[in-house]
């Protein structure tokens, strides 16, 4: 039947009207560092139309009338917009962290908890204070928050990390790191001996560095000093993007950064290529590093997203040895003669790939599965003789994080395993005036670590939430001594296979809310640290080192997060103490001339940690209104009382043995204080000054040496400015060292001093060093 105009009219507008009314843009919000999806965002119209929040899984779904432009903001990050050309679109908004104490800590694989709501202490370090100096070297930036400090044996490597003073000082003063997991893109750097190289990571490219300070074993597995989540920067404006960076400074400081990326609501493409050098201002001691990484974020739906990365690294640094006490007071540029005349270096060559899947089945369960694969080979050559090794490394963490939030007790937890092999080949050989000797060592090592853990949060009454969780952990190693041979019949035999049995350890915190902006907690942590198989072998002589076990640690802590005056004011607050048996540390092995020839791991004793860490910041000015549109001040404070309590220098009890306990441990500095302000102009410049602290710390186990304290004042300012949404320009300067202070980037604890003058002091630059650069992002 034919309907007349009349009558068809009314209709078609009704019903147009209504599908108008119904019509709904739809999408999805992440952080922009870590990928995870944000609740509670504020999506809103902004050309004065509704609004709504995002759910749990960062979706949202909006009243939508045609074109429009969506603001979308949250506390603790940058506001964000993107122009919708109809109510079709869907949507995908990364927002980038803001520069503050609190944010939200990522745990890999697992959901992302605001700070305020971890019941443990943790560190978050976002793009703005990564960037505070050069922006090239992460202890420039790291060791300005609370309870962690990093040192580096070259100038832009060997790097360790030290999270509430904690290290394994097997290979003392090497460059490599123990007893905390470090992840990259949710790929583990730390392999399965529980080895953590940091030469080949571009701190340059990070947009974000989370830290758990102390034992996290119900989620990690094995390390009891914490763990460390390092994210690459990822674009965030829509459509491509061309940009290049330069950064240089004295001493031939040169790094130059080239990124591709492509932004769209369905995915996220970047490809990086960065390389830097560095002659350094030390004989002996230049850098060169390439990178070159690819990321690929994928969201065929709103319920999956697929993340992939890829890097390539190939860095080499040279080494000048150490330094002795006399020659650091006197601030001597000069190296030691048997490192030099061995042209002593550091090599990595690595290739690092990984895929994460995330799949949301409903409201209830999320499933995050992620495969990786890390082959690499590295030379090292020292003052008495080269290692070399080439090891590939694989495996897969598999997580459910589930939600259950209609019960009497709302639960939401985390189940999971993880799995991870390396095998690895290594060989030590003598070496004299850079000629190769004899073969000293030579091993193939299969490790194997693999944990089940699950921990649960259940909200109580009065925003009370209980955590209970816990992991059990597997590791063993099978040693196979390739010089155990015929031809060498006077060799003892190194191989052999280690089981260790499984370990459980708990987790137990109890947090109280007090709003949304303001929590108290306690916890109560099991960590354990087990000896690797280069702790096994002397790779020096060849020879065993058996009997090690593994460390132990409980760790009880309670603490207090919070925002005050309307998140003008941010703070962290804990106190901890931290109960350490059967510590692994080194005996050091020096040559006549004081050099180290090498170390040996032992199970030294027991130590008792207690400390006190503090940082805030005060948003004194933040309205982007405003000619001075930001002065945010901030502090931070460690206090560090460790000491031994049941440590000693053998296991012999005789009258050549040394009984330390009562003494402080060494490594550690007892006040460590920070403090700077961060500034905006509405026009474009910005600026901060930081000043840091340190006391001296004892180097030897009787307390009789002592390395001295230090200051370090730095600054920088800079001009960013944006044309037309297509052009963006950000140049900078700075100087760092401004007081021209005496201070060391590293120093080697040397557990006897019955030989004249040990090196142990790697310096850093005696007088202030300047810097400038800039960068240049194109949308074609």
């Amino acid at each position: 039947m034919k309907l007349p105009l009349g009558f068809t009219l009314p209709v078609f507008l009704l019903f147009g009207t209504g599908a108008s009314l119904r019509a709904q843009v739809r999408g999805t919000v992440s952080d922009a560092n870590t990928g995870a999806r944000l609740a509670e965002v504020a999506v809103a119209d902004s050309g004065g139309g509704s609004s709504v929040f995002t759910n749990s899984a960062g979706e949202f779904s909006l009243h939508c009338t045609g074109a429009t432009t969506l603001a979308f903001r949250k506390s603790g990050y940058e506001t964000a917009y993107r122009r919708v050309s109809s109510c079709e679109q869907r949507v995908h908004v990364a927002l980038v962290p803001g520069a503050q104490v609190l944010g939200a800590i990522n745990v890999v694989g697992a959901a992302q908890v605001p700070t305020v709501q971890r019941p443990a202490a943790t560190t978050t370090l976002q793009p703005q204070e990564l960037q505070r100096s050069t922006g090239l070297f992460l202890q420039d930036a790291i060791n300005l928050t609370p309870g962690i400090y990093m040192q580096r044996r070259s100038m832009s490597g060997g790097q360790t990390i030290r999270i509430r003073g904690y290290s394994n000082t097997g290979d003392a003063g090497n460059f490599i790191g123990t007893g905390y997991k470090a992840y990259i893109n949710g790929i583990p750097i730390t392999d399965a001996e529980g080895q953590t190289i940091l030469d080949d990571i571009d701190f340059a490219s990070l947009g974000r560095v989370d830290v758990i300070r102390g034992p996290s074993t119900s989620i990690y597995g094995a390390g009891i000093g914490g763990v460390v989540n390092f994210y690459t920067a990822q674009p965030t404006l829509p459509g491509a993007v061309i940009s290049q960076g330069i950064t240089a400074g004295e001493d031939g400081l040169l790094r130059s950064d080239t990124r591709l990326s492509n932004v769209t609501d369905n995915s996220t493409v970047q490809l990086s290529y960065g390389h830097q050098g560095y002659d350094s201002y030390r004989v002996h001691s230049d850098s060169r590093k390439d990178y070159g990484t690819f990321l690929g974020d994928f969201r065929p739906s709103d319920r999956q997203s697929v993340s992939t990365y890829l890097n390539y690294a190939k860095s080499r640094d040279l080494r000048a040895g150490e330094l002795d006490s006399a020659q650091f007071a006197q601030e001597l540029n000069t190296g030691e003669d048997r490192y030099i005349a061995n042209n002593a270096r550091s090599e990595i060559e690595s290739f690092r790939a990984g895929v994460t899947d995330s799949y949301r089945w409903n409201d209830y369960l999320e499933n995050v599965a992620t495969v990786y694969y890390t082959g690499n080979t590295l030379e090292d050559v020292y003052a008495a003789g080269l290692n070399s090794k080439a090891g590939q490394t694989f495996g897969a963490r598999l997580l459910f994080n589930t939600t259950f939030a209609n019960g009497s007790v709302p639960l939401r937890g985390t189940t999971g395993i993880d799995f991870e092999k390396t095998n690895l080949s290594a060989q030590g050989y003598g070496m004299t005036d850079a000629v190769l000797g004899a073969l000293r060592s030579d091993l193939e090592t299969a490790n194997m670590q693999y944990s089940i853990f699950s921990q649960w949060d259940a909200s109580l009454p009065a925003d009370f939430v209980f955590t209970a969780g816990a992991s059990v952990n597997f590791i063993e190693y099978a040693i196979q001594d390739r010089m155990a041979t015929s031809a060498n019949p006077t060799h003892q035999d190194a191989s052999g296979r280690k089981v260790f049995d499984p370990v459980v350890t708990p987790t137990f915190a109890l947090r109280k809310m007090f709003g949304s902006d303001f929590s108290l907690y306690a916890n109560v942590s099991e960590g354990y640290t087990p000896p690797t198989s280069s702790d096994a072998v002397i790779a020096y002589t060849g020879e065993p080192n058996p009997g090690l076990k593994p460390e132990r640690a409980w760790q009880y802590e309670i603490g207090s997060k919070g925002s005050l005056l309307g998140d003008r004011v941010s703070y962290t607050l804990a106190l901890f103490q931290m109960d350490v048996s059967d510590k692994l540390s080194s005996e050091a092995v020096f040559d006549t001339d004081g050099t180290v020839l090498y170390s040996y791991t032992v199970n030294a004793g027991d130590q008792r940690d207690r400390g006190l860490e503090l940082g805030a910041s005060f948003a004194l000015v933040d309205d982007p209104s405003r000619i001075l549109s930001l002065v945010k001040p901030f502090v931070s404070y460690t206090y560090s009382n460790f000491e031994y309590t049941n440590f000693k220098s053998d296991e012999n009890d005789d009258a050549n043995t040394v009984d330390y306990s009562g003494k402080d441990v060494v490594g550690t500095a007892r006040n460590v204080f920070n403090i700077g302000v961060d500034a905006r102009l509405r026009s474009g410049i910005y600026g901060n000054v930081t000043y840091h602290d340190t006391d001296g710390m004892p180097i030897s186990y009787d307390n009789a040496h002592w390395a001295p304290g230090f200051s370090l004042l730095n600054a920088k300012i800079g001009f960013m400015h944006e044309v037309a949404d297509r052009f963006t320009l950000d140049a900078f300067v700075g100087g760092n060292n401004l007081g021209d202070s005496r201070y060391y980037t590293q120093v080697f604890l040397n557990h006897k001093f019955d030989t004249p003058n040990p090196h142990m002091y790697l310096p850093g630059p005696y007088k202030a060093k300047y810097y400038g650069g800039f960068k240049v992002s194109v949308r074609p």
